[in-house]
């Protein structure tokens, strides 16, 4: 293993704690499908990174940061549900970064490329991974209470709609350093599947939350061997390898 690929190896590790970590609140909070669409959000700001010459990571961190400020706005205002908003904001995204993006990088856009992915770009994969995961770890009771007893939250001063906007912005930062490693359609697939593997099983909430990073550290780095050995993608074999983790966890549900 050279250089390159222990820095890319430890920065996927870091993501997908992060990624585990992320996703076990958009379970508790029943907002997975809203990580699918904003994951597409990316697109045009990897487009541009492509087009203009500048790195597409940064790109996609600067759309979807202004992504899910425009999404928390117009729901503010609007009062119309936030799938809703990202609907739209989804489909729009989606359509411009398709028109975008040279037809030879739009696979790689979609399904990840682990090749692509600069010393650069894994340390500050992993500087960003590693403060999501400090920082969720960090404000997990308000961002679990405002889900699981939105009342109690009110009465203990936690903010909704803060919460709402922070969770917002931990997602769009996960997403951003987790496409270069499944890629836009697949991203969701690193914040869900995992997260809901651990729901299944685990006896406790902060055994849920270990668990759900435990889980995406290991489909990622598996997708990542395989890869590597099989030469096929990453992307692809990190979602099958997580897809069977959640089928063989029906066998180890705890007793109703």
């Amino acid at each position: 293993m050279d250089t390159l690929q222990l820095f890319t190896f430890i920065s996927g590790i870091l993501v997908a704690a992060a990624s585990g970590a992320v996703g076990s609140i958009l379970v508790v909070r029943k907002m997975t499908l809203l990580s699918d669409a904003l994951s597409h959000v990316a697109l045009p700001g990897i487009a541009l990174g492509i087009l203009l010459n500048f790195n597409p990571l940064v790109g996609g961190i600067a759309v979807l940061f202004f992504g899910v400020l425009l999404i928390w706005y117009v729901e503010m205002k609007t009062k119309l549900a936030i799938e809703s908003v990202t609907g739209v904001l989804f489909v729009t995204a989606l359509s411009i970064g398709s028109l975008l993006i040279p037809q030879q990088d739009i696979l790689e856009a979609f399904f990840g490329s682990v090749r692509n992915i600069s010393i650069n770009d894994a340390v500050l994969q992993a500087c960003i991974a590693l403060a999501i995961v400090a920082i969720t770890l960090r404000y997990l009771k308000p961002l679990a209470l405002s889900s699981i007893a939105p009342d109690l939250s009110v009465a203990s001063r936690v903010s909704q709609p803060l919460m709402e906007l922070f969770l917002l912005i931990l997602i769009a930062f996960t997403i951003s350093v987790g496409v270069s490693f499944v890629g836009v359609l697949l991203m969701s697939a690193l914040l869900i599947v995992p997260a809901v593997t651990a729901k299944n099983i685990a006896r406790s909430f902060k055994g849920f939350v270990g668990l759900s990073m435990i889980l995406a550290i290991f489909s990622l780095t598996t997708g990542l061997i395989l890869g590597n050995v099989y030469g096929i993608n990453p992307g692809l074999a990190t979602v099958l390898v997580s897809a069977c983790c959640f089928f063989v966890s029906f066998f180890f549900r705890p007793k109703m």
